[in-house]
């Protein structure tokens, strides 16, 4: 199995029950960076090491040499893929996911979500979020994602959504990780 394990904004108290947890049963712990391997240090002093250039064509590189490795690995040994942040917003473990199941889609995928940093901000500032929030990047016109939450009348939001952005594909998530 695959685990991409969100390391949070970078205080190791962040780390979720689950994140350390998982770091510590892998068979193995890669990093993408020094930071992240110091963040873990307390957990998992064998963390391997992977650097990711941020150019573009080497960090694709670097991401499908590792995948074709994790692609045959994976099956029957459990690899934790570790990443500041959380693994499923802006992250490096995408790149090595998305061609680790192109490889071998056989491959089991699980993300441990970690504390993202745009959530984490606000904490730090001391500020309460209780008025619509739009995350964005730079480009935001081109978004392709959109979070809504606390939708009380979710076909009326998604018609204006599709309205306003033509966005016509929606996930409705209720209770994600409590029972029931």
């Amino acid at each position: 199995m695959l685990f991409g394990v969100g390391l949070g904004p970078g205080d190791p108290d962040l780390l979720t029950v689950r994140a350390v947890r998982v770091l510590k049963s892998a068979d193995e712990v890669i990093v993408p960076g020094r930071i992240a391997k110091r963040l873990i240090s307390g957990i998992r002093e064998d963390a391997r090491l992977v650097e990711f250039p941020m150019d573009g064509r080497r960090g694709e590189e670097v991401a499908h040499s590792l995948a074709a490795e994790l692609a045959k690995r994976c099956v029957s040994e459990n690899i934790a893929f570790c990443c500041l942040g959380d693994p499923a917003v802006y992250s490096t473990f995408q790149h090595v996911a998305e061609a680790v199941l192109r490889m071998n889609p056989a491959v089991h995928v699980e993300i441990v979500p970690g504390v993202s940093s745009f959530t984490a901000a606000f904490s730090r500032l001391k500020l309460f979020v209780d008025k619509p929030l739009l995350v964005a990047t730079p480009s935001e016109q081109d978004a392709e994602f959109f979070a809504i939450l606390k939708v009380k009348k979710p076909r009326e939001v998604a018609k204006a959504v599709e309205e306003r952005f033509g966005k016509t594909k929606f996930h409705l998530l209720e209770r994600m990780f409590l029972s029931g």
